[in-house]
């Protein structure tokens, strides 16, 4: 037999013969464990997937969320354009993003987009806006409420003739956005009456719920003769939803044919909410009291004091000879585009 001679070059050879085989079996150990990863993350992914679309859960809260922009955000409203995000993430946090709308006239304007980012703590959920949002502190509509609710005394009337002089001189091809307040509750039906003769189109009108008086949220900016809420509530167009929370049919102004409707879904959607998911209703509307305000809005029914309206400028500022109505608030300006439909 002949003997096999041992070298340095002979062992070099073994050795990296070896090492290719290791490295492989390796790379192939390595790539198996990667592609069962891969499934394993797209099998948990379809069956989040899956779960989240057979149960609504993110239907429900995206029309929770559109429902505080609707009750909360005076002159605007949510989309129901299928212009919208709605999914969520491996670590179950729900991304919900919808265009935030802003009636001019008649025609509707994206301003930006509503954010929702809500985890599966509630409480943890936030709700956030473009930067650029033009809903500031110092541009909301805010409204005058007519009586002190603690004392239940007459407040003064605010006068803006600064809102009036504005009106004046903007030219008449225009159409705008105006708030104002009156000196008196009314009914939702009768504050339309009041405004019935001129040619405007109603959006939302705050309705008191007991704030200060039952309870209080938010604080409030005035003096004893001027009470204004800082975060108010307020009657919109209603927006009707199946069981699987599918928009039916829906209405973005408040006119004879439909303000009735809009109170009783509003009660509606809000009983739903409690029953539902009271904790996160409360979150996404930024208040602690649900259940009061809708307890006050079934025993006093809807009492609003003020309105936000849409038109051609000088018929909105023929609202300045309707009596009660004050602390008015001049919104954004557009070309005319006041086409009856």
């Amino acid at each position: 037999m002949e003997k096999m001679e041992w070298n340095d070059d002979k062992a070099k050879a073994i050795v990296q013969k070896h090492k290719k085989r290791f490295s492989w079996k390796l790379s192939f150990n390595v790539i198996r464990v990667l592609l069962g990863i891969v499934l394993v993350y797209a099998v948990y992914m379809i069956s989040v997937s899956i779960i989240y679309d057979a149960t609504n859960v993110g239907k429900r809260n995206e029309f929770y969320q559109k429902l505080a922009v609707d009750w909360t955000y005076p002159g605007y409203t949510s989309s129901i354009s299928v212009d919208s995000t709605n999914e969520i993430n491996p670590l179950l946090t729900q991304k919900i993003e919808f265009p935030l709308i802003k009636i001019i006239g008649k025609e509707e304007f994206a301003i930006t987009k509503v954010s929702l980012n809500k985890p599966l703590i509630d409480s943890y959920s936030t709700t956030t806006v473009n930067e650029y949002f033009p809903y500031s502190s110092h541009k909301e509509f805010t409204f005058s409420l007519p009586y002190n609710p603690v004392t239940n005394v007459k407040l003064n009337e605010t006068e803006t003739p600064d809102v009036w002089n504005q009106l004046e001189h903007v030219h008449e091809g225009n159409v705008a956005q105006l708030a104002f307040s009156i000196n008196d509750y009314s009914s939702p039906e009768e504050l339309l009456d009041l405004v019935s003769s001129y040619q405007v189109d109603v959006l939302w009108m705050p309705v008191y719920m007991g704030e200060l008086k039952n309870f209080t949220e938010g604080g409030w900016s005035g003096s004893e003769n001027d009470i204004t809420l800082a975060k108010p509530w307020g009657l919109a167009g209603f927006k009707h939803v199946d069981e699987d929370f599918n928009i039916t049919y829906s209405t973005t102004n408040l006119n004879t044919e439909t303000v009735k409707e809009s109170q009783e879904i509003m009660l509606k959607n809000m009983e739903r909410m409690l029953k539902e998911d009271k904790n996160l209703a409360e979150t996404l509307l930024g208040t602690d009291y649900l259940q009061q305000r809708y307890d006050y809005l079934q025993k006093e029914g809807f009492q609003v004091y003020g309105a936000v309206v849409t038109g051609p400028v000088k018929q909105l500022l023929k609202l300045k000879e309707v009596g009660g109505v004050h602390n008015a608030k001049l919104g954004e300006i557009k070309p005319w585009n006041w086409i009856e439909q």
